[in-house]
């Protein structure tokens, strides 16, 4: 067992570099009596390991700070390190002490950081190498909570980490302390950002890298907070600093890595069955985990006493297991759980029927929308009419605290435009008798009420808690500011497996049937292939449907609002509302390719698209049967500079888009019917290059 060196033992003149394993790093500039009660802090650490503290002077003009880390340093020879450099700020003072450490102690296993107005328990630096030295590989950081004193107020960090949140919300102070392995992978902190957050910037090159924090509870960092320092925090300009962090790291912030994020911490569905007491938790349905009702309300208790972002799914969606099950093989549930999640950035709550299929061949059909606007307006469905309801859980578990336990006696939730969207749904295989969805909403109330009744809420802090990540995870934490979305659609494409989707704007049986001959076509590219229509219903034979890995039907911009028509050079051009434009383009940032198969309003998200860094491709000549070629044409040239590709079918069609000024470095072969000839003597490259061509089309 190795020896405890207590502080009063630590005169260190045994001591080697060989046998330092963790340094405590100190940037000092001005506050020079502030530097000795951190340095008093950092001499009184109790560890079972040799430790070095380095005290970096950047540059201060101030002699008093030279005089008291000198003064530090000579009575502490071998563990005090006082190193004097010309000012370049806390980033550049931090990388002179890493490098110094990494130079000097082989065996160096950690550096923690230590602000000079700062200060640590006695068993911090133990508390945290202990942590590391138990933690995964992949483990790059520890961070501890934050007691801060001054004006006095508890962070509290617990809970997993989470590689989602801290891209929104710097949880992680710079006392954290850094493992070898991460030093080692080069990264260092960034010297141009002196405005402050750059040890956010810091933890999340090492998250870019692939590290993870984890957290330590109770270690023992003290933060000073002071009126000065409270003020230069409210008075900060973060706007251009967020945007530089984002912009030096484009692969972490790109959409589909925010998704991948979120699909990691089954964070957004929680689908009650009241029929077997059980909760589905999820963001992918191919990461689920399964509560039982118990564990489910505990858990959603607790996201508002301790935070764990992502522990507890924002959205409550509650359906019979039978509903479900119905939904899964047809490849369906995914589509209808996010329309459900749009009607809810408008809506307190989206209540579902389930109706009988007034067409045989309608795979999926929505209809009947009716929206209440306030508690007191009168609803169309009754309470046994309901098979899906959707509704935000924080607000659930607000409310029951209130005793209000009836659906339709919920107040409009603040944001929200309307009360209540109601909607019938007909899909084959799902049952449509009654259900008891409302009832099991009003129990669910009365059991997440009694329980937060039993519950001990105290906490042993004295200093109040900052409640600032006490909360369920939604959507709208993360991508409105950084997308400028409400939310995305979790469609799972990912760089090893990517995903396409076609949109259809109109979803013919014409353009169904090209859409389902292109799937074909990119699943031997080994593309996975969505349907998307955006419309309120969709007719689709079973060979057409075994195509698409996932069928969304969005029919939100029919059913509650409106569809308007502008004119470009004559042709009149299909538009979205602002807040369905949202939701349209919300469905497709996810995938790598999205593809317009028919035209129409889908032109108009395009651009949109593009700038998520989406693949964007459009189809011309292919089912514009009720509209001449050349309004398609014309149409699709209005938005021509947001696709990166454009196929066309025939030369006929070529033709057109070269009179309407379409570049042929856009230009894309696919041909309707004949051979490619036609075209390589245009010029023009096929959708699949090479020599499986030929083949993959004869296949199809």
């Amino acid at each position: 067992m190795r020896p405890i060196h207590e502080p009063q033992e630590q005169g260190a003149d045994s001591w080697t570099g060989t046998d330092i394993r963790a340094a405590i790093l100190i940037p000092a500039y001005g506050q020079p009596w502030l530097t000795a009660e951190a340095l008093r802090s950092a001499l009184a650490q109790v560890t079972d390991f040799a430790y070095a503290i380095i005290v970096v002077n950047d540059g201060c003009p101030h002699p008093e700070t030279a005089e008291v880390c000198q003064t530090f340093a000579a009575s502490h020879p071998g563990q005090i390190f006082h190193l004097h450099k010309r000012n370049g700020g806390l980033s550049a003072a931090r990388n002179t002490g890493i490098e110094f450490a990494l130079a000097a102690f082989p065996d160096l296993e950690a550096v923690y950081f230590l602000d000079c107005d700062n200060r640590i328990g006695p068993h911090l630096l133990q508390r945290l190498l202990t942590a590391l030295r138990n933690a995964d590989a992949n483990v790059g950081w520890a961070y501890p909570d934050v007691d801060k004193f001054g004006f006095a107020e508890f962070a509290d960090t617990s809970g997993p980490y989470s590689p989602l949140e801290h891209l929104f919300r710097n949880f992680c102070e710079a006392g954290s302390m850094v493992s070898r392995r991460m030093l080692d992978a080069s990264i260092r902190f960034d010297t141009g950002m002196r405005q402050g957050v750059e040890d956010w910037e810091f933890w999340l090159h090492g998250l870019e890298h692939g590290f993870r924090g984890v957290h330590v509870a109770d270690a023992g960092f003290a933060y000073r907070r002071r009126g000065e320092s409270m003020l230069v925090a409210a008075e900060r300009d973060f706007v251009p600093i967020l945007r530089y962090i984002r912009s030096r790291h484009p692969r972490l912030f790109n959409l589909r890595n925010v998704l991948a994020f979120e699909a990691e911490a089954r964070s957004r569905y929680a689908v009650y069955h009241p029929d077997t007491g059980l909760v589905r938790c999820f963001t992918e349905l191919n990461d689920v985990e399964i509560l039982t009702r118990d564990a489910y309300i505990r858990r959603l208790l607790r996201a508002q006493l301790r935070p764990a972002f992502g522990h507890c799914p924002g959205q409550l969606i509650i359906m019979s297991s039978a509903v479900f099950d119905a939904l899964v093989p047809q490849s369906l549930l995914a589509g209808v759980l996010w329309t459900l999640e749009c009607g809810l950035t408008r809506s307190t709550f989206v209540a579902c029927s389930l109706q009988e299929r007034s067409h045989a061949d309608h795979l999926l059909a929505w209809t009947a929308a009716t929206i209440a606007q306030e508690p007191t307006d009168i609803v169309r469905l009754p309470a046994a009419a309901i098979h899906l309801l959707a509704v935000e859980a924080s607000f659930v578990a607000e409310q029951a605290a209130f005793r209000k336990l009836d659906l339709h006696a919920l107040p409009r939730q603040h944001g929200k435009y309307h009360q209540a969207i109601e909607l019938d749904l007909a899909v084959a295989g799902a049952p449509i008798g009654p259900e008891p969805i409302a009832e099991a909403f009003a129990g669910l109330c009365r059991d997440i009420a009694a329980t937060g009744d039993e519950a001990n809420l105290a906490t042993w802090k004295s200093a109040a808690p900052n409640r600032y990540r006490l909360q369920t995870a939604l959507p709208r934490d993360v991508y409105p500011e950084l997308f400028d979305l409400n939310s995305a659609f979790a469609c799972g494409s990912t760089e090893a497996r990517p995903r396409a989707v076609l949109v259809l704007a109109s979803a013919t049986p014409e353009s169904v049937a090209i859409a389902a001959r292109l799937a074909r076509v990119f699943a031997d590219e080994g593309w996975e292939v969505d349907l998307v229509t955006l419309k309120k219903d969709l007719a689709l034979a079973p060979e057409h449907a075994r195509c698409f890995s996932q069928i969304v039907v969005l029919p939100l911009p029919q059913l509650l609002s409106r569809v308007w028509a502008r004119s470009y050079q004559g042709t009149k051009m299909p538009c979205f509302d602002p807040p369905d434009m949202n939701d349209a383009v919300a469905t497709l940032a996810g995938y790598h390719r999205a593809v317009s198969v028919d035209g129409g309003v889908s032109h108009t998200v395009m651009g949109a698209l593009r700038r998520l860094k989406v693949e964007t491709w459009a189809l011309l000549g292919y089912c514009e049967s009720d509209q001449a070629a050349s309004e398609a044409v014309n149409a699709c040239s209005a938005f021509e500079q947001a696709y990166a590709s454009i196929v066309v079918g025939n030369a006929e069609t070529l033709r057109l888009c070269r009179a309407f000024g379409m570049p042929d470095a856009k230009m894309r072969c696919w041909p309707d019917h004949g051979t490619h000839q036609e075209f390589e003597e245009l010029g023009i490259k096929p959708i699949i290059a090479g020599p499986s061509t030929s083949t993959t089309r004869q296949a199809v």
